[in-house]
């Protein structure tokens, strides 16, 4: 009877939360016709913000790959998209998957000579590498050279339809991200990549694909990354040299994720929320508001290491993406394979003989 109620009040509660994500998801969606322009490029920003600082701290949080050139998939993104929306005169939208394989190629290029470099050398690599794409776009006349290019497809789309179209698919991009996450994370390539970053050494003992479980997390994170990058100036309409292979881009990534939770998939919803607001309450200060963004980085880091996320998982133990990963134990039962039936000493301490 007990574990009747249990279940019942379990699977009560799992209804409630497909009602309410249902309906939280319905909201979202008509957000085009609830609010005005500003509210939804502000949106999108959000959205694709949020997506980089998930990449990042994939890469980081997870895998041990700190990068500070994460910017590159961003410029590589936003230029493909551009150059492919000008050139076959479609609706950016519709190419997106187009910027996301663009990424992912050259994240599979640059793997080769990236993963021989490790620690400190791989983080100053991988700013190298943003740098020498931004040098190459600059000088590119295709790529518009220094001025970039301006997204010319749209000049035939009305305004709404392209707030709107962007923000649907910066919405649709961010259920992905979590999605692809978290899948990553609960399967065989999230405990290798924990194993990895943990003790690598031991990770390669115990027959983990080091190189393998690496490249995979580099190249999710491009993936998302890049599209994030396409889908953030086509809310601008313009992409630049030195904005889209600027390194503002992962330095607000690396802040959103210490201030969120780094190693969690929760932290970068967190810390793009606090970002968001603090931005939009303090930038005024112009100066001020730079000290006082790095103040708060430095409080986090020393005295709650974890993030926004930690203290909020200690005190409710909340897990509600699912990522825990729970040790079996002497008192779990399991079936025998022949028979059927728990073996009869499971879940009982092995008796002492004399």
């Amino acid at each position: 009877m007990t574990s009747f109620t249990v279940s019942s009040s379990r699977t009560a509660t799992r209804v409630a939360g497909t009602l309410l994500l249902a309906m939280l998801l319905l909201a979202l969606l008509a957000i085009p016709w609830l609010t005005g322009f500003s509210t939804q490029r502000l949106l999108v920003e959000a959205m694709t913000m949020f997506v980089i600082a998930l990449a990042w701290n994939l890469l980081a949080g997870f895998g041990g790959l700190i990068a500070i050139g994460q910017h590159a998939f961003i410029g590589v993104g936003a230029y493909s998209l551009f150059f492919l929306s000008n050139s076959l005169d479609c609706a950016p939208w519709l190419l997106l998957p187009l910027a996301t394989l663009s990424a992912l190629a050259f994240a599979l290029l640059s793997a080769w000579p990236m993963f021989r470099l490790s620690g400190p050398y791989f983080a100053v690599g991988t700013w190298v590498l943003a740098e020498m794409l931004r040098i190459a776009a600059q000088n590119t006349d295709v790529l518009g050279a220094g001025s970039g290019l301006s997204l010319d497809a749209m000049n035939h789309i009305d305004r709404w339809t392209r707030n709107a179209g962007s923000y649907w698919a910066a919405l649709a991009l961010c259920i992905s991200a979590v999605v692809v996450a978290r899948m990553t994370l609960r399967g065989r390539i999230g405990l290798a990549l924990m194993s990895v970053r943990d003790s690598e050494v031991a990770a390669t003992a115990c027959g983990v694909s080091v190189r393998k479980a690496k490249l995979w997390i580099w190249l999710i994170a491009a993936a998302m990354t890049g599209t994030a990058g396409a889908l953030a100036y086509i809310n601008t309409l313009q992409v630049t040299p030195d904005a889209s292979f600027s390194l503002n881009w992962t330095a607000a990534a690396i802040f959103i994720a210490v201030l969120g939770g780094i190693g969690t998939l929760e932290g970068p919803f967190l810390g793009t929320l606090l970002y968001f607001f603090l931005r939009e309450s303090f930038s005024a200060y112009g100066a001020w508001y730079f000290i006082g963004l790095g103040s708060l980085a430095i409080f986090a880091m020393l005295f709650s290491p974890g993030g926004a996320w930690a203290p909020i998982k200690r005190r409710w133990d909340w897990d509600p993406l699912g990522l825990r990963r729970l040790m079996p134990t002497d008192a779990t039962p399991t079936l025998s394979l022949k028979t059927g039936e728990a073996p009869p000493n499971m879940g009982r301490p092995p008796q002492r003989t004399q």
